[in-house]
């Protein structure tokens, strides 16, 4: 009795893929800060939305002269 495997799948309609991809965001550049620190390295998070739009994070100074 273990979990059920998600099927993962494209959201085909344009609003609602938007719209998922809002709420998650913030939760994922979260959990990268987290494995920043709990690791100790260095995290860099380049995303892109569905309208094109970037989104980046990084842990340290260093990675952030390697995404500008």
């Amino acid at each position: 009795m273990g979990r059920n495997k998600v099927v993962m799948k494209k959201i085909e309609d344009p609003v609602s893929r938007q719209q998922f991809y809002s709420k998650r965001k913030d939760s994922i550049v979260k959990k990268s800060n987290e494995l920043g620190v709990l690791c100790d390295t260095d995290i860099a998070l380049l995303m892109f939305s569905p309208t094109g739009q970037v989104t980046s994070y990084s842990s340290g100074e260093r990675l952030m002269k390697f995404l500008e």
